[in-house]
This record gives structure tokens, C-alpha cells and sequence, in this order.
């Protein structure tokens, strides 16, 4: 299995607090205090449901194995009295790559050993993003039974002007409804959210699989 925690949030939002306050035509301060957070929660609702960064942010993913165990679809039969298949890349759980910091693989006595930039390849030309392996190269054995790869990376745009357009006009409608709805509780069947994001934000989710928790959250 895969755990990821960020070690350095985003040095700022995808939208400023004027950009929403005109959005929301608030003219002045006294709404400032409830407007702000909600830009917050409306990139990471975003982020969340989608895979995708939207500001840089850095990455610490572990991973417990290498083995065809991570994948949530397996497409065709397997055969053979041996169902596990070593794999020859790691599958980074944030898009779009910026960078990769560095690949570190742990003994059973927790001790690090830093993986050589040399021997893998970062492909950020596909989503999700990959680590594969350079021929001839493999991923060192006799790991720790958890948590055995730890690898550091930066994901995200590379400014915030570069954040496509629909995904700032679907976080703009956002806030606006948790805006106009602050306190309400909805009617439990899942109407309290605006339909449009559906669609604003289909093109941006990133895949993993028809088993995935992404896409049936997004329906």
C-alpha cells in the first residue's frame, strides 16, 4: 500500500482574496474573516477528488512493496503459481510532476539508503506521474515490511497563472455556494454541492482505475 503526507504546503492560493471578494461582489472587510478559508477548502475539496496540485507543494509518498498489489485494476488473466509481479516504476499519487527530490529505501533495521538519480527516469509527460527504472537497473531488496520506499517530490503548476481556466472559474462557483449555503446542513442526499463542478472538473481527474476511490467520488 501507498501513504503520502505533504512536508511543505503551497506559499499561496490559486486565487487571491480580491479575485473572490469581486466574484462575490463583498465590497467591503466585514466578510473578510468567513471569504478566506473558504478558498482554502474549495482547493483542497479540488485537489482531494481530483489527484491533481494546483500550487506546488512537496511530497513525502511511502510505499510498502513493488509488487502488482498497488494496482487497483488488472486488465486480462493472470496464470502461473506466481500471481506477483515485481514492477519496474513507482506510481507518484500527486500530478502534475514538477521534480523528484529523492528515492530512499529502508532496511528491516530502519536505516536509509539514498536510491541513485541515475538509475530511474521521472515521467511527468503521462498522468499519474511515474518513477521507471533505467535498463538494467533494479530496486534494492530485503526491505523493511513497511513503509520500506520513501519518495520526496514537488508537485503542481508551475504558477498560479498557469492553472487552467476552468479549474479557477469551477473554484470561484465553489466558494460562491459554500458562500450563499454557510450553516446549511443540506437535505442528505447529496444536493448541497453545485452540478456544474461535475463537469468544470471531469477533463482534470486523474484516473487510477475503475476501482479507484477518485473517480466513483466524482460519479
Amino acid at each position: 500500500m501507498s501513504g503520502i503526507k505533504v512536508l511543505t504546503e503551497p506559499t499561496q492560493e490559486p486565487l487571491t482574496l480580491q479575485e473572490v471578494k469581486e466574484y462575490l461582489r463583498v465590497e467591503d472587510n466585514t466578510d473578510e474573516r468567513n471569504v478566506r478559508p473558504l478558498i482554502e477548502t474549495a482547493r483542497r475539496w479540488f485537489e482531494e477528488h481530483t489527484g491533481r496540485t494546483l500550487v506546488q507543494t512537496t511530497y513525502q509518498q511511502f510505499l510498502d512493496t513493488l509488487s502488482d498489489i498497488e494496482d487497483p485494476l488488472w486488465e486480462g488473466m493472470r496464470t502461473g503459481p506466481d500471481l506477483t509481479f515485481y514492477k519496474n516504476y513507482i506510481t507518484l499519487a500527486k500530478t502534475p510532476i514538477v521534480s523528484v527530490t529523492h528515492i530512499k529505501t529502508y532496511n528491516d533495521s530502519d536505516e536509509a539508503t539514498t536510491f541513485a538519480a541515475s538509475k530511474y527516469y521521472v515521467d511527468n509527460a503521462r498522468e499519474p506521474g511515474r518513477i521507471v527504472l533505467r535498463k538494467g537497473q533494479t530496486f534494492p531488496t530485503a526491505l523493511r515490511v513497511a513503509n520500506a520506499i520513501e519518495v520526496q517530490f514537488i508537485a503542481g503548476y508551475s504558477s498560479v497563472s498557469a492553472i487552467p481556466e476552468a479549474i479557477r472559474i469551477g473554484l470561484l462557483q465553489h466558494i460562491a455556494f459554500l458562500y450563499e449555503h454557510r450553516g446549511d446542513m443540506g437535505d442528505g442526499n447529496g444536493s448541497m454541492f453545485p452540478p456544474m463542478l461535475k463537469a468544470l472538473y471531469a477533463p482534470y481527474v486523474v484516473h487510477r482505475g475503475l476501482g479507484s476511490s477518485t473517480l466513483m467520488s466524482l460519479g
